[in-house]
């Protein structure tokens, strides 16, 4: 019997790569760039601010500063090249992400499928978004993507995915048809804003899953190659 197309949205950190360096230089990158570009010395304290997207996160921080808008926006762009350049050179010492296995593998799986078109709905901005899957050797699985600086929340995001997948894919998808996977209860918001099947996976920074659980996810599970999933997914 064929299938509807499925549109499988995956987060970045903390679903598809981990941190493999201990003295977690990747998450110093935000407080780095803020410095030079706005010219705020700041300490980022990354619980806070987990499972919001770029431009969310910087705003955040940016406002009670007393930067205005206009210039938040105009320096943005810099902000983001200011991170991927400490991120090049921190990469230069050892390695700071790398796939986690189980979600390489589903990745696999699902790529041999003609019928699923593979994406990333992840706060990072697209640019080091395309760094850390270059990075971890994911790069060539994803065509599609809603990224952290084109929008200022993570559902305000998750909601652009119709008419962008209209646009780029030449498709149109309906809830029921997207898959929006990830590590945090933000994920699961997200996807349940847009109607997707939603599945939780507790291989992200806080790895808990009660917090998960009361968001009621149609999947919660430890691993992406859980039976659960492979068998909703058909892989």
């Amino acid at each position: 019997m064929q299938r509807n197309p499925k549109l499988i949205l995956f987060d970045i950190d903390g679903t598809l790569i981990y941190h493999v360096d201990a003295s977690m230089q990747g998450f110093k990158r935000f407080a780095h760039a803020f410095a030079l570009v706005y010219g705020v010395p700041i300490t980022v304290d990354i619980f806070t601010y987990n499972g919001m997207i770029d431009r969310q996160m910087a705003w955040k921080i940016a406002e009670p500063h007393g930067i205005t808008r206009e210039v938040f926006l105009q320096k943005f762009p810099a902000y983001i090249t200011a991170m991927i350049e400490y991120l090049q050179e921190a990469a230069k010492k050892h390695p700071l992400y790398e796939a986690i296995p189980d979600a390489l593998m589903l990745v696999k799986k699902l790529s041999a499928h003609k019928d699923i078109t593979l994406g990333l709905i992840t706060g990072n901005a697209k640019r080091i978004a395309d760094w850390k899957l270059a990075h971890t050797g994911l790069s060539t699985y994803f065509s599609f993507g809603l990224y952290g600086d084109e929008a200022d929340d993570r559902n305000a995001l998750a909601k652009l995915v119709f008419a962008k997948a209209k646009k780029e894919l030449h498709q149109s998808f309906a809830g029921e048809n997207i898959v929006v996977i990830g590590d945090t209860v933000h994920d699961i918001r997200c996807g349940k804003a847009i109607g997707a099947v939603t599945i939780a996976v507790t291989t992200g920074l806080h790895g808990s899953r009660e917090p998960l659980a009361a968001e009621k996810p149609d999947f919660l599970v430890d691993s992406l190659m859980d039976n659960a999933v492979r068998d909703f997914l058909g892989v």
